[in-house]
């Protein structure tokens, strides 16, 4: 006799929220029986099941320290000013960042094999020192195109001692000369009235639209008042108004050097070093206005270390009295002069950085002790308002500013032992410069034809920062293609290469060639800075790259945009700019050994596509950026010239705003947010796993 056991069945369901509150059977279905009966299907919605999951009691700790984190951050607000900082609480240092005790949400996790990743320029330091005229070696940070230059070099010549950041053809003071004292003859040093003017407005023209130089009211009244003597000039006075006006020749004469050999606006310089006096112990706004301004002229005269100083005690003495806080609510400065104070402590903040990156230097003060209020014409009156220009443009290059500073800490840092990320960092800082780009306004873009002078220096600035952040990679293609010494030998090992790989140095070489397309527009237009320090250097770090490109991986465009740049750079260096003869001088030692190499056939370990023949590029990399001692390369350079933008059928040139980051695989690498990364995907893919295994396989290092 067989027993049935009758269990009752489990409710698998719980009432909807009508039903319950209601207290009547509820069917289970969406929407149930009783919902639809009484024509409320709309309404009827159920509870959400929870589950019961078992966690450890470390992940409940983690979770306790989050939130007491978040009760403190909540309890101290981080200033409005700078929540967009990128070395804020959520940079690189801070407690969010990579560096903390927190990885950065925004960024793709990495596989363990990326964790081991360092800066592929970190592979150890040159053991020789540059060889100085003095006793002192010179630092050369691994940021600073030199010190990129070296690396190249290195791969080209086993024996090449590495050469410094600064230039050895900089303008010499005379230790010997005295300021006479002020009297009525000073007068008759100043330029014309109406030559003034036009000097500071040339000046303006190239720097002050984005990074302001003087009160446009102000300023100029003060001028007529000293000019028909009704105001007697201060020492600081006449040290800021001859700043200006060697700025204001320097960017206005296109010829050659004068008679005397010297670059125009030399002597006003001179005047204004000479009648700088050391009162750091009563610092003032204006003094902080003057070092910023000498040290802007200081490195068109090649002098690129005092540069440097000069900046940098303007940013101590600017710190001294606080002008990177934000100003009280109780302070008895007047609107503009509160609106002066800000603006001239970001365009030093913008100057210290770009002048860091191209020196290699790390940077001044972090982003997280800063919390001064950004450019505005807020609280001021109309007749107020007209002392300022707009504030959009200065604010812009203070957000790159901070993503300079955030490549020279992050990609340029000095490496720790498990804090390399290297993948983690480029990521994150191309993911800023896409947003950057991204948000210009429409005026701030290149345009098609006549794109105002500031405008195309922001882009060289943007195309730079690209660049810097991803010529570490282009270098390791570079350096794997080839072989010296004893290696040299040895038959060349085959090696295939992710695809974010080729990508990331992509993206270098087409920031290089947007930059060749820029410096070439302002040649047509009469726009280049001939004796300007920040053109030269431009073209210099681009050259860089297309020649490796070239060598590479050889095109016709690369051929094209390599050789306008070489081109212009020469130009540059007939007309007297100082710095064009130093990087003329290195472009040339590169094009000498690439030509050597080519002939002893070892140039052909360097190619990575094998349909592309060598020929298309090499004449234009032997006929280098050197003098015209070369004509069979001056020939073969004009034989391969062409046009690297569109042309119409009239012949205009058209320029048009680039995207660089334009890259499919570049924009999936970007968008990774929040998701991710399983070993699954290594393993299938393989496209991340095989970028951190070629850059760990060669370049990792201990200090």
């Amino acid at each position: 006799m067989s027993t049935t056991t009758h269990r009752r069945p489990r409710r698998l369901f719980a009432a909807c929220h009508r039903c319950h509150s209601q207290k009547i059977k509820c069917s289970g279905g969406h929407p149930c029986r009783s919902c639809v009966a009484s024509d409320r299907a709309s309404e009827c919605q159920f509870p959400v099941k929870e589950r019961k999951i078992t966690v450890s009691e470390s992940y409940l700790r983690k979770l306790e320290a989050d939130s007491e984190r978040l009760r403190m951050v909540a309890q101290n607000p981080t200033p409005e000013s700078h929540n967009d900082s990128p070395d804020g609480p959520n940079g690189p240092d801070g407690p969010d960042g990579p560096d903390g005790p927190d990885a950065d949400d925004d960024a793709p996790p990495l596989s363990p094999d990326e964790n081991n990743m360092l800066n592929p320029l970190f592979d150890g330091q040159p053991e020789s020192l540059a060889r100085e005229p003095s006793s002192e070696p010179a630092f050369i940070g691994e940021a600073s195109c030199a010190a990129f230059s070296n690396r190249l070099l290195q791969c080209l010549d086993g024996n090449y001692a590495p050469s410094t950041a600064g230039f050895s053809n900089y303008y010499r003071l005379n230790p010997n000369h005295r300021v006479p004292p002020m009297h009525e003859g000073y007068y008759f040093e100043f330029p014309e009235r109406m030559h003034a003017k036009l000097l500071l407005n040339v000046a303006r023209r190239f720097i002050g639209n984005y990074h302001p130089l003087f009160l446009e009211v102000t300023f100029m009244r003060e001028l007529d008042a000293v000019y028909r003597r009704q105001m007697t000039p201060s020492h600081l006075w006449l040290c800021k108004f001859y700043a200006l006006m060697a700025l204001g020749e320097t960017y206005t004469n296109r010829r050659g050097v004068l008679d005397s050999n010297r670059v125009p606006g030399t002597e006003y310089y001179v005047r204004a070093v000479h009648m700088l006096k050391d009162a750091y112990e009563d610092p003032s706004l204006m003094q902080v206005e003057v070092l910023t301004l000498l040290a802007w002229a200081s490195n068109i005269l090649g002098r690129v270390r005092t540069a440097f100083g000069y900046s940098g005690t303007a940013m101590r003495l600017a710190l001294s009295m606080g002008m990177h806080r934000a100003t009280s609510s109780c302070s008895n400065l007047s609107p503009v002069e509160r609106e002066s104070r800000r603006r001239t402590w970001w365009v030093l903040y913008f100057f210290e950085r770009f002048s860091a990156s191209k020196l290699g230097q790390p940077i001044t003060v972090r982003d997280e002790d800063i919390d001064t209020e950004m450019p505005s014409m807020d609280g001021l009156t109309e007749e107020e308002m007209a002392e300022f220009l707009d504030p959009m443009p200065l604010r812009t290059n203070i957000k790159l500013a901070r993503i300079i500073g955030n490549i020279l800490t992050d990609i340029y840092g000095i490496p720790k032992s498990t804090k390399g990320l290297c993948i983690h960092r480029v990521h994150g800082i191309l993911k800023q410069l896409r947003e950057w780009h991204d948000e210009l306004p429409q005026g701030m873009r290149i345009r098609e034809r006549g794109t105002p002078r500031p405008v195309a220096s922001l882009h060289l600035a943007y195309n730079q920062c690209i660049i810097q952040t991803t010529r570490p990679v282009l270098l390791h293609l570079f350096k794997t293609q080839f072989q010296l010494g004893a290696k040299a030998n040895e038959p060349p090992r085959k090696q295939t290469f992710s695809s974010i790989t080729l990508a990331l140095a992509e993206s270098c070489v087409n920031a290089a060639q947007a930059s060749s397309c820029i410096v070439e527009g302002l040649f047509l237009d009469g726009s280049i800075a001939t004796f300007g320090y920040w053109d030269a250097h431009h073209i210099f770090s681009s050259a860089l790259i297309l020649i490796m490109s070239a060598i590479m991986k050889p095109s016709m465009a690369t051929s094209e945009a390599l050789e306008t740049l070489l081109s212009i750079l020469r130009s540059m260096k007939k007309d007297g700019n100082i710095p064009a003869v130093d990087f003329c001088e290195r472009l040339t030692h590169i094009q000498s050994r690439v030509s050597t190499l080519r002939s002893q056939r070892q140039i052909e370990q360097l190619i990575l596509d094998n349909n592309a023949p060598v020929q298309d590029t090499s004449a234009v990399i032997a006929g280098g950026a050197g003098d015209d001692s070369n004509p069979q390369g001056q020939e073969s350079m004009s034989m391969t010239l062409r046009t690297t933008m569109h042309a119409n059928s009239d012949g205009d040139i058209h320029y048009g705003d680039v995207d660089i980051l334009s890259n499919p695989l570049i924009g999936t690498f970007l968008d990774e947010i929040r998701v991710p990364w399983p070993d699954a995907l290594f393993a299938e893919d393989g496209t991340l796993n095989e970028f951190a295994s070629e850059i760990e396989e060669q370049f990792l290092f201990s200090m």
